[in-house]
């Protein structure tokens, strides 16, 4: 047998301390000189707090003091150059993955996904992993996947509560692991299911604390962050054991689901885990924060509100289209990504970045620049999107080039099917009149009350 594509032995399956171990040793970034300027005298650990617990605002407040490249301190990485310029953004993001590595920019996310991970790779093996993970996102295969994500949101709707306000945002992050579990894990058993949501929820970061273990490996052995990695460990046993399962099932060649279709890669089973993790890691939070954002924007628009409800019926409403496509734009769940170079390189200003720099280009500095969008940049405006000379060019939540997310399409049509089904299901009204500002959740950017509403009514 193929040792390369033989299931992987349990006492070779890394776990979550091994991947610790692993990335805290890779993690130590080089000393690097002659970077733009920044803000030198704020300590790196206030600079930090600043990027974990504030980004927009912060990031915001430095270019409106260094211009639209500067250098900032942020643990563990070091120095990163922020780019918040459309033309820098837009050539880091679309330039050759050789020259921009991704997946060392990634590697922060190594404990999690692992080293196998599309996520986490650069180079050939990126190219690799990527290629053959790519038809698992076919439109064939989500429209496959549209009337699982359905019957999920009506089970989902079905227990809010009546007259006291609740967080949209924690119940969409419910929904977005349940649909992740049926639809790339394929487990249909509620009972599982449960079990295995329940285990995926706990192995994800869920206090920034939590990734003080990253930086200093000793926690591990400690509270809370002992029981962190336990966690971790045991969402680990229940995806192996889906992957065994999947293995076996003499039905496996007519499922739908992303886990049958990576073991039709003959992939080992560590490297299917990591590919799993993956796409839940990059799936899971962002969906149901983009979901999050378009009820906080929706409710409050009551114009826009009406357009939509008028076009539920259609598959491919175009101002349901632009209100998501407004959404992104106005509220990436990704503000930034990092990039390692590789080589030289001459930004649009002329100013000379060298081999190894770290780098950060802004996604939500350009989706709110006034230069680009026009002095209503910051204002949700859906029929933007009906204009002759909107600029699509800068508009890129996904990413972009040889890193755009695998699965845009279906984060985008997730999104439309639970939009379509909780409008047509439910009447939701903010429990306040103000919007609702922006505040950091690890990596992504949600609303600081988590999009709080009540139940009115509930239809059909």
């Amino acid at each position: 047998m193929d040792l390369l594509h033989s299931p992987t032995s349990r006492d070779a399956r890394s776990t979550a301390r091994d991947r610790l171990t692993a990335w805290h040793d890779r993690a130590r970034p080089p000393q690097m000189s002659g970077l733009p300027p920044g803000p030198v005298r704020i300590p790196t650990a206030i600079q930090t707090l600043g990027l974990w617990t504030m980004r927009p605002s912060f990031l915001r407040h430095m270019q409106r003091r260094y211009g639209d490249v500067f250098t900032v301190s942020d643990l563990p990485v070091g120095k990163v150059v922020v780019l918040c310029g459309a033309t820098d953004v837009r050539t880091v993001l679309r330039g050759h993955p050789d020259l921009y590595l991704g997946g060392d920019g990634n590697s922060a996310l190594g404990p999690v996904v692992g080293a196998r991970s599309v996520i986490t790779l650069d180079g050939h093996d990126h190219r690799s992993e990527r290629k053959s993970m790519i038809p698992a996102f076919h439109g064939s295969r989500i429209s496959a996947m549209t009337t699982s994500m359905e019957e999920l949101t009506r089970r989902e709707i079905s227990s809010w509560p009546f007259g006291t306000s609740f967080s949209l945002l924690n119940r969409m992050q419910d929904l977005s692991l349940r649909i992740i579990v049926r639809t790339i894990i394929g487990e249909s058993n509620p009972v599982e299911a449960d079990k295995l949501t329940l285990a995926l929820r706990a192995a994800l970061p869920q206090r920034l604390i939590d990734l003080a273990v990253w930086q200093f490996p000793p926690l591990a052995g400690i509270r809370p962050w002992r029981g962190f990695l336990k966690a971790m460990d045991h969402a680990d046993e229940l995806l192996y054991r889906q992957i065994e399962r999947c293995r076996v099932d003499p039905a496996r060649e007519t499922r739908s689901d992303v886990l049958s279709m990576l073991l039709d890669e003959s992939r080992d089973d560590e490297t299917i885990r990591d590919g799993l993790m993956s796409l839940l890691v990059a799936g899971h939070e962002t969906t149901a924060v983009e979901l999050a954002w378009v009820f906080e924007e929706l409710l409050r628009d009551q114009y826009s509100l009406e357009r939509i409800h008028a076009g539920l019926d259609c598959d491919d409403d175009p101002y349901r289209a632009a209100v998501i496509k407004e959404t992104l734009r106005l509220h990436p769940a990704i503000f930034n990504v990092m990039r390692r170079i590789t080589d030289d390189v001459e930004l649009s200003d002329g100013r000379r970045l060298r081999a190894g720099t770290l780098v950060m280009p802004s996604i939500g500095s350009v989706h709110t620049d006034v230069r680009v969008w026009g002095p209503d940049a910051r204002r949700f405006r859906p029929a933007r999107w009906f204009e002759p000379q909107v600029p699509e060019a800068a508009w890129f939540p996904f990413g972009g080039g040889a890193r755009r997310c695998l699965g845009s399409s279906f984060a985008l049509s997730e999104i439309d099917v639970v939009i379509r089904t909780i409008l047509r299901s439910t009447q939701l009204v903010p429990d306040r009149r103000a919007h609702e500002r922006q505040r950091m959740h690890h990596a992504t950017v949600v609303p600081h009350r988590g999009t709080r509403v009540r139940l009115r009514s509930r239809r059909g």
